[in-house]
């Protein structure tokens, strides 16, 4: 047996005592089931670095096919969940580096093994510890910059009449994260006709009632998991993750007919598309739902389009 692969093996054999130590070192606020859930990744986190050492790859070009990458971004996140901070994180590796080197140490007489297999050993765990404290602050500032934009997003972009999420939110983070979670889904616009017409008339306060009316009419028909957003000045957007649409057009039909009932003298045109029937990003199925939308306004109130059939 190699001097590398013996060393490999202590790794392994002492891994137990690695992440006791670790856990008694920088688990000791956490819940017993936090500490168990963090420790074990920490623990798969030696593990791959086991397998650095007898891979001849150096830290740049050892990936286990971008499952280190990923661990590494499993670990941010568990990290960010239990509330460190940058400093934390860097202490967290830090301190998984010393009770390594400490319990391998224990187990493991370096005077007996040449100076190449103990030199190879020590710069293997400084670069990797650099590596993986470097990565997993990357992912934890990407964590808490995601986290800070969106709890902005949520505060500014909520519209005030009607409670509702805005155009701005909705198409820059609403519909992107759910083209990028689902594989399929529809949007259908909602369009009070001839709104425009009754605030130049002075009539505001009515046009006010019609665009709540709608957005409760849109949220009253919205299965579970739908997203509803003003997406306009007289518009509200339904976001139907997993529909077709054919779906959204029988929601449509809904809308438009409880509209005519809880209103007086307002019609509701409909634009339906589909993702990724009718676009592959968002965009473009922005795009189509507006077009779809302005010929169900050519056709007069109450017209509802989709882009599948243009009718």
């Amino acid at each position: 047996m190699s001097e590398a692969e013996t060393i490999a093996r202590e790794v392994e054999r002492c891994l137990p005592g690695v992440l006791a130590l670790w856990r008694e070192r920088r688990m000791e606020d956490l819940p017993e089931e936090d500490a168990i859930g963090f420790s074990r990744k920490m623990g798969r986190l030696v593990e791959a670095f086991v397998e650095f050492l007898r891979s001849p790859e150096s830290v740049e070009t050892f990936s286990l096919g971008g499952r280190t990458r990923e661990l590494v971004r499993e670990v941010a996140d568990e990290q960010h969940r239990v509330g460190r901070d940058a400093v934390g994180v860097i202490e967290d590796f830090a301190s998984l580096r010393r009770a390594l080197w400490e319990s391998v140490g224990r187990r493991v007489d370096f005077s007996r093994l040449g100076g190449e297999a103990t030199a190879r050993f020590f710069l293997k765990l400084m670069q990797a510890s650099d590596w993986v404290t470097h990565a997993a602050l990357e992912e934890f500032d990407a964590l808490v910059r995601r986290e800070m934009e969106e709890a902005l997003g949520r505060a500014a972009a909520t519209d005030l009449l009607t409670g509702l999420p805005d155009r701005d939110l909705f198409g820059r983070l609403l519909l992107p994260r759910a083209v990028d979670g689902n594989d399929r889904l529809s949007v259908a616009i909602f369009d009070i006709a001839g709104l425009s017409g009754v605030v130049a008339a002075g009539e505001v306060e009515r046009a006010r009632d019609a665009v709540r009316a709608l957005a409760e009419t849109v949220r009253g028909v919205a299965p579970e998991g739908a997203v509803c957003a003003r997406f306009g000045d007289d518009e509200i957007s339904l976001l139907l993750p997993g529909a077709g649409a054919e779906e959204a057009y029988q929601l449509a039909e809904a809308v438009v007919s409880e509209m005519e009932r809880v209103t007086e003298g307002f019609q509701v045109d409909v634009g339906i598309a589909e993702y990724p029937l009718h676009a592959e990003d968002v965009g473009t199925l922005l795009n189509e739902l507006q077009r779809a939308l302005n010929m169900a306004k050519r056709m007069g109130g109450g017209g509802i389009v989709s882009a599948k059939s243009g009718t």
